[in-house]
């Protein structure tokens, strides 16, 4: 009797091939505009949905232009070569939510220049998405500056300047009681910073005292700066220079400065002298 042959040995090799599938994903922005205040900080928000981790993709901020990038991340690390410019040592990106999907965009020390829109693009492979949100800039100006200039048209002529505004601001006359006084002429302009300058006149009876504040309102922030003056008695008629307080209802203390006396709304007729805000003017006659 013999024993039966034993059945050859062989070995299964199993061969275990990893191959990554990029992730599918929407990018989401805020539906409204992104309001920021000049000279201070805004944050971009953006994030994928479904939430998962962006650590190891590329997220790109730019405007217009995909190239030129206003932020890029990238490799696990934000790449500041060939960045724009105008946006070096401004940008961050927020890393705090990234395993989470989110990856907001922070910019520093804003500028007029900063407005518009932004892309916030996501790539994960081959696979990317991108959505586009807008930043709206706004700026406070400095508080109104009351002067009482003399006689005019029958009356008492005052004057309320401000500059360092954006977009450009409401500018109302009121009474005592909040009522809305009609102005004599009313001027705006781009100082050299390109923030709004106003001027703006009004003339107020000599027979009559009156208390009379001058408002300027931003109507992106909803808020308002506004100055009041007494005006009472005889003022001499001829031009002349005069020292003028005015008192302002935004916490700012009170301010003393010299006016010289302007004939009328053109701008063209005066020359900056030293306040330091730069914008004042005097008769260049």
């Amino acid at each position: 009797f013999s024993a039966p042959n034993s059945a050859p040995c062989s070995l299964l090799f199993v061969v275990v091939v990893l191959v990554h599938f990029p992730a599918k994903f929407t990018v989401i922005g805020p539906p409204e505009p992104v309001t920021a205040i000049l000279g201070q900080e805004a944050v971009l928000p953006c994030h994928l949905s479904p939430r998962m981790s962006a650590a190891n993709m590329v997220v790109r901020w730019f405007r217009s232009e995909f190239e030129s990038f206003v932020h890029l991340y990238r490799d696990g690390r934000d790449q500041y070569d060939e960045q724009m410019p105008e946006y070096q040592r401004r940008t961050e990106l927020l890393k705090a939510g990234l395993t989470d999907g989110n990856v907001p965009l922070r910019i520093l020390n804003i500028r007029r220049s900063d407005e518009g829109e932004y892309h916030c693009f996501v790539q994960d492979d081959t696979f990317y998405e991108e959505t586009i949100l807008e930043l709206r800039v706004a700026g406070l100006g400095s508080a109104p500056l009351i002067s009482v200039e003399g006689h005019q048209n029958g009356g008492i002529r005052v004057v309320c300047r401000s500059a360092g505004w954006y977009p450009e601001p409401e500018v109302q006359w009121k009474d005592l009681n909040g009522r809305h006084l009609p102005s004599l002429c009313e001027r705006k302009s781009h100082g050299d910073n390109k923030l709004f300058e106003t001027e703006t006149v009004i003339i107020v009876t000599e027979y009559s005292n009156q208390n009379l504040s001058c408002c300027l309102r931003n109507t992106i922030l909803n808020q308002e700066k506004e100055s009041a003056v007494h005006i009472g008695g005889q003022l001499p008629s001829k031009s002349h220079t005069e020292h003028t307080t005015t008192r302002n209802k935004t916490k700012y203390r009170k301010t003393r400065t010299e006016i010289i006396v302007w004939r009328n709304c053109d701008y063209d007729s005066f020359k900056y002298f030293g306040d330091n805000s730069g914008f004042f003017k005097k008769y260049s006659n």
